[in-house]
């Protein structure tokens, strides 16, 4: 019998990634199963991006890089940012590791001790409670309300604040609501938190994924003002459609960035420095392909939310952002045996072939999570599926 560390049992397996799993072995046993849970883009990488990765292998790009990334990188990180918001963002001011989800990881080590309190509005994703119980840390959840959009207000903040609060983690658009934070709403709390002593972690992954004039308010406008209290952590998965090719970022103060190299550099060393040419590319060269994602989702979106409204026990609001729809389900509750969020998804796998995620995933029974990041033609097979599964609950 093996022994295992305490914290591992603070820890549940990702239910996105178990989702997936369990629809993959279906379709091994040749059962045609559509899959709407992954958070995964349906397009492939740009063709100039992929061709950067061949280049940097000829060119013998493939040794150890920097711990917290090669300066290249580090480089076209800040000036991303400096174009955009007009700072003076330096590459020291930067760390790149293997993805979003590292960098994000590194950060409770490095600045949450046991007993230290998180705060997370909720819905939230997967994997921000579960990294803060891993470092011994307490997470504090704000319930959002889905009458209100899921907003977070600066007001429900300050009323979990306590002398253990340490930080706030904030996601917009949100992972899985596609709700997006008002500029007037995130500076208020950025101020609060600022004043306040704790920093704000934003995982802006999905920033450029916005719909019907919404408009995506950043951390970084203020990230000069409130140093070091804000904390930038995003992604090449989303907006370049590069999942696999596992390269995030953190943008913060000198001194956290340093923490977060040396937690770096005793744990994967670098992020693949072929995956980190590719980025160099991708931000540099790669910008135009995130106008026809855009495009593509906007077409999908405007058609799933009214068709999933339309299915009797399904309420569906449109997002904001991000790739996801995030119905509540619960009317649905106590027909055939179903009771929550899990065991409506599990109906709809059985029954309809259907793989969503279930929103207790996200801290929210009520709603299941639905991605849109498939085609068109799968979308309204999986609507026609689901209607028909659902209309024969009783």
């Amino acid at each position: 019998m093996v022994r295992f560390a305490g914290r591992l049992s603070r820890l549940e397996t990702s239910p996105t990634l178990a989702v997936a799993k369990h629809a993959a072995e279906l379709r091994k046993r040749g059962i045609d199963v559509i899959d709407l849970g992954p958070g995964e883009p349906d397009f492939a990488t740009p063709e100039n991006v992929c061709s950067a990765a061949v280049r940097a292998i000829g060119e013998g790009h493939t040794r150890y890089t920097d711990s917290n990334g090669i300066l290249e990188l580090r480089t076209a990180i800040a000036d991303y940012y400096n174009e955009r918001y007009g700072l003076d963002v330096s590459p020291a001011q930067v760390i790149a590791g293997n993805g979003g989800k590292q960098e994000l990881f590194n950060l409770m080590l490095a600045l949450v001790d046991e007993d230290d309190e998180v705060i997370i509005p909720s819905p939230y994703w997967v994997s921000f409670p579960q990294q803060v119980e891993i470092v011994g840390g307490s997470p504090v959840i704000v319930d959002l309300s889905a009458d209100d959009g899921f907003r977070v207000t600066a007001e429900q903040i300050r009323s979990e604040i306590t002398e253990h609060t340490r930080v706030l983690i904030l996601n917009s658009p949100s992972n899985p609501t596609g709700a997006v934070i008002g500029r007037e709403d995130l500076r208020e709390i950025a101020e609060l938190c600022h004043s306040e002593g704790i920093i704000v972690v934003f995982d802006e992954t999905y920033e450029h994924f916005v719909y019907d004039g919404a408009e995506h308010a950043s951390a970084m406008e203020w990230f000069e003002e409130l140093s070091p209290s804000i904390v930038i952590v995003n992604s090449m998965s989303k907006t370049f459609a590069m999942t696999g090719w596992r390269i995030g970022w953190a943008v913060a103060h000198p001194d956290i960035i340093r923490a977060l190299g040396k937690i770096q550099s005793h744990t994967t060393s670098n992020a693949s420095s072929i995956s980190q040419w590719a980025a160099v590319e991708g931000l540099v060269n790669g910008r135009e392909s995130i106008g026809k994602m855009i495009e593509a989702y906007s077409e999908r979106r405007a058609w799933l939310v009214p068709a999933l409204a339309e299915i009797p026990g399904l309420d569906c609001e449109p997002p904001s952002g991000a790739f996801y729809v995030f119905p509540r389900v619960s009317e649905l509750y106590s027909s055939s045996g179903i009771d929550s969020s899990a065991s409506f998804a599990r109906y709809l796998l059985d029954e309809a072939r259907v793989a969503v995620v279930p929103g207790s995933a996200f801290g929210n029974d009520e709603h299941v999570r639905i991605s849109y990041a498939t085609s068109l033609e799968l979308l309204k097979e999986a609507v026609g599926r689901i209607g028909e599964a659902v209309s024969k609950l009783a």
